[in-house]
């Protein structure tokens, strides 16, 4: 049985303790009786799923494992041998856990581990150089392994941000490259409590790996690598901009505003215009950038928001040299979550097949385009009396005197 960051051999399960207590008294004695011994340390760690558990809690639950003929030596740290008691409870605690799912016990061996170190070392609390949409630490290294990065792997990232996940990359022994719309982000940087310039550079300095290969302003609707060039890199990994809290854009003016547009007097200080930019539009660049430049076997890693009413699995863009191999949901609150997508490249780019397939399918919108309209609105603005009454009652109540205030802020399943 696999849970998060631990392998477990199960030795009992059941809905209740008698029914965990006949399942391990039916598991063969031979495969408990060598990790049961008297000469072996051991510990028992309490899991929760569903709900957490405080530490008087905890120890309550191990008390209840009177039945298990422990004989060895309980030590804390560093046991020779490691027992998992495993408490499924997904009632309503109030948690994003589906709370259909039975609740559970489950006894066993712990067998393996992940190591959980490197996700400290490289913690974003100690990193030199962020932003507010830094990938997260331990995301960034599930996005890397599941394009199947590995030493020698050249690796791209074309919304690279502050390179959070080219670090992880990096770490893995890849060579990486970045690049992002934002010419200050990659350029500039931010300056330092110590009056230092950080850029993406500061972070591979600072854990001692690699510098990119190269970092380049450019976005995916107008990207600056030559025609020919194909089949280089073997995983692109990004996380597209998609509108909660940096919406996407494309190099570019409006129509409407082409004709006033200002003379570049000084290209060393110039900053291109940008547009707005649907994250369809957006998708269906990545998808056949990705599609020209990874190498058969290569993998195209991104994130997918989603909601309840807009997700259609139909509605995944779709390439003909691209084939979807998996498709993870992260919740983030009850109404919003995202859906970590890896595809492979399964055959040699063919412009003509591509531009054949996009002609079929015109209109790139996705339902999900409204992700910022459908996760954000905005609270009627009510008098200060109906305010004072909403607060306490915990209900919106309407006013007939309007405040000149702004109306409050509110993320759907979460208030900010």
């Amino acid at each position: 049985m696999i849970l998060t960051k631990m392998l477990v051999e199960v030795w009992a399960e059941g809905e209740n303790w008698d029914e965990l207590r006949a399942a391990f008294e039916a598991y063969p004695g031979d495969r408990k009786s060598p990790w049961l011994r008297p000469d072996l340390t051991f510990r028992v760690v309490v899991e929760s799923f569903g709900s957490s558990l405080p530490m008087d809690e905890q120890l309550e639950l191990i008390n209840r494992l009177e039945f298990i003929p422990f004989k060895g030596t309980v030590r804390l740290r560093d046991p020779q041998v490691r027992f998992v008691l495993l408490r499924c409870d997904c009632g309503d605690h109030g948690s994003l856990i589906d709370a259909t799912v039975p609740p559970r016990l489950y006894f066993g061996r712990l067998v393996g581990s992940s190591d959980r170190g490197v996700i400290d070392a490289y913690s974003l609390k100690r990193r030199r150089y962020l932003g507010p949409t830094s990938m997260d630490t331990e995301m960034a290294f599930v996005m890397c392994n599941h394009a199947g990065v590995r030493r020698g792997s050249l690796v791209l990232d074309p919304y690279a941000g502050t390179g959070s996940i080219l670090v992880a990359a990096a770490h893995s022994g890849a060579k990486v490259m970045g690049a992002d719309i934002d010419i200050k982000v990659i350029c500039a940087g931010k300056v330092g409590k110590r009056g230092e310039c950080l850029t993406v550079y500061s972070n591979f300095e600072q854990y001692g790996l690699p510098a990119p290969v190269d970092l380049i302003r450019m976005d995916a609707h107008r990207h600056p690598i030559r025609p020919d060039l194909t089949a280089i890199f073997h995983a692109i990994i990004g996380d597209p901009p998609y509108g909660v809290r940096a919406g996407g854009r494309k190099s570019g003016l409006p129509l409407a505003e082409v004709a006033q547009r200002s003379p570049i007097r000084d290209r060393d200080t110039y900053i291109p215009s940008t547009q707005p930019y649907t994250l369809g539009e957006c998708l269906r660049d990545l998808l056949d950038l990705s599609a020209r430049l990874l190498v058969v076997g290569g993998r195209l890693v991104y994130f997918l928001p989603a909601t309840p009413e807009t997700y259609d699995e139909a509605e995944i863009p779709q390439h003909p040299a691209l084939k979807l191999v998996a498709n993870s949901e992260q919740i983030l609150t009850s109404r919003y979550s995202r859906r970590l997508i890896t595809m492979e490249k399964v055959r040699p780019y063919d412009a003509a097949a591509a531009a054949a397939y996009y002609a079929a399918r015109p209109d790139p919108t996705m339902a999900i385009d409204r992700l910022h309209d459908i996760v954000y609105d905005h609270l009627p603005v009510v008098s200060a009396a109906a305010a004072t009454t909403a607060a306490v009652a915990g209900a919106d109540c309407g006013g007939d005197a309007p405040l000149s205030v702004k109306p409050r802020r509110r993320c759907r399943g979460k208030n900010f």
